[in-house]
């Protein structure tokens, strides 16, 4: 595990967790909400790293796997509570949409962790896409004061099927297989084209 650590990979993916931590330590000291919005790029940024090098350079392990999915875990359960902390008047005013796509959201978490013992790792082409809507809202957000609506739905709704889609898989696997992509490559030929497109451009990101 330890040599895995020093893959240079997976140590842009800890500096991930150097950012949120040093964001939240920005959160507690009320520094200005913008402070926010430049971690929020730099996480972008090491989000897209990592899983390029690990692929360009032949570094994708387990560990890293498991690292980069906690991190985007973290980053969205932190992010829900900067918005609920710094502007609440997201919450307040969607409260009911809100509650709905967390409660998905924890649902597809207890379902993996219920049915294998652990809060299973699933690298959803969709999950991954509701991550940079996610950063490009919430930057957009901590940065200009005001949020948009219009990105707020776009986000909400996207995190709300990925969840749908995870909790899909989990009640209908016998076992976990983290790189499934998306639910549909359960139906589809291994020799699909667009499966094939998909998994080379897309499966380590």
């Amino acid at each position: 595990m330890w040599s895995d650590l020093k893959k240079i990979s997976n140590q842009i993916t800890l500096l991930r967790f150097l950012f949120l931590f040093l964001m939240w330590l920005g959160v507690f000291q009320e520094k200005p909400n913008y402070y926010l919005a430049f971690g929020l790029i730099l996480c972008g940024i090491t989000d897209f790293l990592d899983g390029f090098l690990a692929r360009k350079l032949n570094q994708i392990t387990e560990i890293g796997s498991r690292l980069d999915s906690w991190a985007d875990n973290f980053l969205l359960i932190s992010g829900i509570i900067w918005t609920v902390m710094l502007m609440p008047e997201i919450f307040t005013d969607n409260k009911l949409v809100f509650l709905i796509t967390l409660g998905a959201y924890i649902t597809f978490l207890l379902i993996g962790f219920i049915k294998f013992g652990r809060f299973a790792n699933l690298h959803l082409y969709l999950s991954k896409l509701s991550t940079v809507i996610l950063y490009l809202f919430l930057v957009h957000a901590f940065f200009i004061g005001i949020y948009s609506k219009t990105l707020f739905y776009f986000t909400i709704s996207i995190s709300f099927i990925s969840a749908i889609e995870g909790i899909i898989i989990f009640l209908t696997s016998s076992e976990v297989n983290e790189n499934i992509g998306t639910l549909i490559f359960n139906y589809i030929d291994d020799n699909n084209s667009l499966k094939i497109w998909l998994k080379k451009h897309f499966h380590n990101l």
